[in-house]
């Protein structure tokens, strides 16, 4: 059931990637970091926001790193 979970966080992650943009994108991905426990998944879902953040127009990164500086738990 462990691998269930982690597949089914990671399609998630997956198809948030697949059909959201921009800053909405990020708030989901800093949601789903918060909420999974999984060391594993937590570090996939960060390198899919670090890029996230690498591949947003400048506009939007502002808003971004706003989203991630104050919700993203440390």
């Amino acid at each position: 059931m462990n691998i269930r979970k982690k597949l089914a966080i990671l399609t998630v992650a997956a198809s948030v990637s697949l059909f959201a943009n921009g800053i909405s994108n990020v708030a989901t991905l800093v949601e789903q970091i918060n909420s999974t426990k999984d060391m594993a998944v937590k570090s996939q879902l960060k390198k899919k926001l670090e890029n996230e953040l690498a591949t947003m127009n400048k506009e939007d990164l502002a808003k971004a790193k706003e989203i991630v500086d104050s919700k993203l738990k440390k």
